[in-house]
């Protein structure tokens, strides 16, 4: 699909990022982290040209990137992802919304592998805050 849309659009078009961040969806998916992580990069170089810096298909990549960093043990830069999309999200999204919500799970353990109690607790609160606030569903009988 990438390649079809680098051919409709040769100056590059922000559909190209989503075509690229979709397949290294599905190398995170298979787990191929290395894989997946310069297409992540090349989505997010492509948002930011096309839609701007703060565009929240920005923090997406940037969020999915941090976790193909995450996986890879490279907890430092994944780290700096994960807060980077969690900065541009948090603005324009409910704090319920999903991308969010594994932002902060992510953060968490990012940060307890850098032994940054304090940031992690942080987040830890943001995740119990946010649940507290979203409605229980009952189960019918």
């Amino acid at each position: 699909m990438a390649d079809i849309y680098r051919q409709i659009y040769p100056d590059g078009h922000y559909l190209v990022g989503i075509a690229i961040s979709n397949l290294a969806s599905v190398y995170n998916a298979r787990e191929q982290w290395s894989r997946a992580e310069p297409l992540y990069r090349e989505a997010i170089r492509i948002y930011t040209e096309k839609q701007g810096p703060t565009h929240v298909n920005v923090g997406i990549a940037r969020i999915k990137l941090g976790r193909t960093l995450l996986r890879q043990q490279r907890y430092a830069e994944a780290e700096a992802e994960t807060r980077a999309g969690y900065a541009i999200l948090i603005t324009q999204m409910d704090p319920k919304v999903s991308w969010l919500i594994n932002a902060r799970k992510d953060l968490v353990e990012e940060y307890d592998a850098l032994k940054q109690p304090d940031q992690a607790a942080k987040f830890r609160a943001e995740i119990e805050a946010t649940e507290a606030k979203s409605p229980q569903v009952s189960a019918k009988k």
